[in-house]
């Protein structure tokens, strides 16, 4: 009797040490394959936002694109100018583009707009150029007086990025002492000389 006893203790041990080391197999399992994955459970995916620093990127994309060649506005004009003095006419309105031709001293050039600080040119060739406004003679001098059709801000330049300097308004009568491109040069009252839109004294 106590024989069978002991044998079914020495049993019952074996069987308990047996499922021990089971148990101690798959913990040593588990914790080599949870070691395998990283911290972050989250993986990024095809379908994952794009990282921060893109729209950086594209919006510096964006700000090249605005200030490459091509890119700034023209205000169309429409006049034949005699040149004061020799000038570089420009591929783009930047003083540091490529030269395209010489424009001689005393040449008419065909003005067929205006940027900010250039003046826009149709070339004999057909080609496209830019030259410094101050290379030539804008202003035609005339001596009429006109009635506004409309209120008119007065620049300091004939271009619509000018400094504003004055006012007028409809129904009054200004002197024109002179025609730019578009814009006529008027001497107020005061004696101070500006610039109008041709569009406002029709």
């Amino acid at each position: 009797m106590e024989a069978r006893r002991g044998t079914t203790r020495r049993l019952a041990s074996a069987i308990l040490t047996a499922a021990l080391l089971y148990a101690n197999c798959w913990t040593v399992r588990a914790q080599v394959n949870e070691s395998d994955v990283p911290e972050t459970s989250v993986v990024p995916t095809d379908e994952s936002p794009p990282p921060r620093t893109a729209p950086r990127q594209a919006s510096a994309q964006m700000g090249h694109q605005d200030t490459a060649p091509g890119k700034f506005e023209i205000e169309p004009a429409h006049a034949l100018v005699k040149l004061n003095n020799d000038t570089s006419v420009l591929a783009q309105p930047d003083k540091a583009s490529k030269q395209i031709e010489q424009a001689q001293s005393g040449k008419f050039i065909d003005v067929t707009g205006a940027t900010r600080h250039f003046l826009q040119v149709k070339l004999k060739s057909g080609e496209t150029g830019y030259i410094d406004p101050a290379a030539a003679q804008l202003v035609k001098p005339t001596d009429k007086i006109f009635t506004l059709t409309s209120d008119s801000a007065v620049l300091e330049k004939p271009n619509k990025w000018s400094r504003k300097v004055s006012e007028v308004h409809r129904g009054h009568n200004v002197h024109v002492i002179g025609v730019a491109l578009d814009y006529t040069k008027i001497r107020m009252k005061s004696g101070l000389e500006g610039y109008v839109p041709m569009h406002a004294l029709e």
